[in-house]
């Protein structure tokens, strides 16, 4: 009988911890080619070398052609004898753009914020495992992380993986106790070492999570200058990392990654109206309205979980709503940038 993973038989790493408070993981990869064509023809493919005349050699295969005679020295291409043509490509296409993926991972907060510590530049390998198969990345880095609450709902994050590694599936291994992992390829049983690339997105490890700590309503904070007695109701709050890779002729992976700063922030939340005063949006060409954030996730005994500041936040939008079943609320937007330095 046929059956699924089910959720209790998944697991999530990064860096040799696994994650908890993970809710869902999607991985993907996708290539961009474009096929071969050529003037009077169009796409080549098989049928493009039934018109060429062939010589088998000893040591290799000739097509004869415009320019004259041509070796074909590559093996997959060396086996037009007596007409036959199998051995060529069926079609022919190559690369349009880098080889690239991502990942993206939705968790409760049920620590400190695992993933704040991988923002930037430096590189890491994660991978979702089920059984003795996984699926991972290998060189992945943070482009977007946010983390959002509301009224009776613990805190949440979403982050976001560009992937300029390798990202795919793994061999199914069996342990070996002396030799390593015996996984099974298309050409049977082989031996997978440190040296070998059977488990260069294998994630999995026995590091440490930091010590599980959940927050309750009332240990949820939000400060800002521009709302005091106001009670807020949901917020947002959101790191966005340009993540840039250099490519050079002759590699198929970025021989640098950097960050493009400013590194920006985003924070929203909603109001509940009782003193807040309204901006102007003309103000901002004389005066941008600034404020200090503070979003403060504490456990049940008051002890910091996660403390979010945003230093010089700009305000950068107001949104008003009131109808005659509801509360009178405002939504405000805030920016920030960081440069490196």
């Amino acid at each position: 009988m046929r059956q699924a993973v089910l959720g209790y038989e998944q697991k999530f790493f990064i860096n040799g911890t696994q994650i908890s408070g993970v809710q869902n993981v999607a991985g993907s990869y996708a290539i961009d080619e474009r096929p071969i064509n050529v003037l009077g023809w169009g796409h080549v493919n098989k049928n493009f070398y039934n018109d060429r005349e062939r010589f088998a050699q000893p040591d290799g295969s000739f097509i004869l052609d415009e320019n004259g005679f041509n070796i074909l020295g590559e093996e997959s291409l060396d086996c037009a004898v007596d007409g036959d043509i199998s051995g060529f490509p069926e079609s022919m296409a190559v690369l349009n753009a880098p080889l690239e993926g991502s990942f993206s991972i939705n968790s409760v907060l049920v620590s400190e914020d695992f993933f704040l510590q991988f923002t930037g530049d430096v590189p890491f390998t994660g991978s979702i495992h089920h059984g003795k198969k996984y699926f991972g990345f290998d060189k992945g880095y943070i482009t977007s992380h946010s983390v959002s609450c509301g009224v009776g709902e613990l805190p949440t994050t979403s982050t976001s993986i560009r992937v300029f590694g390798d990202i795919g599936g793994s061999p199914e291994f069996m342990e070996q106790e002396d030799e390593g992992g015996l996984f099974l390829q298309e050409d049977g049983f082989a031996i997978g070492s440190e040296d070998s690339n059977a488990g260069i997105y294998n994630a999995s490890g026995d590091n440490p999570f930091p010590e599980i700590r959940l927050p309750n309503q009332g240990s949820i904070i939000v400060e800002c200058a521009g709302a005091t007695t106001d009670r807020v109701t949901s917020f947002n709050y959101s790191i966005d990392i340009p993540i840039s890779p250099i490519y050079t002729v002759g590699s198929s992976v970025p021989a640098q990654v950097d960050v493009a700063w400013p590194v920006t922030t985003n924070t929203s939340f909603s109001l509940d109206i009782d003193k807040y005063e309204y901006q102007s949006l003309r103000k901002y060409l004389k005066s941008p309205t600034v404020h200090d954030i503070a979003i403060k996730i504490n456990d049940c005994f008051g002890v910091p979980i996660q403390h979010y500041v945003v230093k010089s936040a700009r305000l950068i939008g107001e949104d008003m709503a009131a109808s005659t079943d509801g509360k009178m609320t405002v939504n405000l937007t805030y920016k920030s940038y960081y440069n490196k330095r």
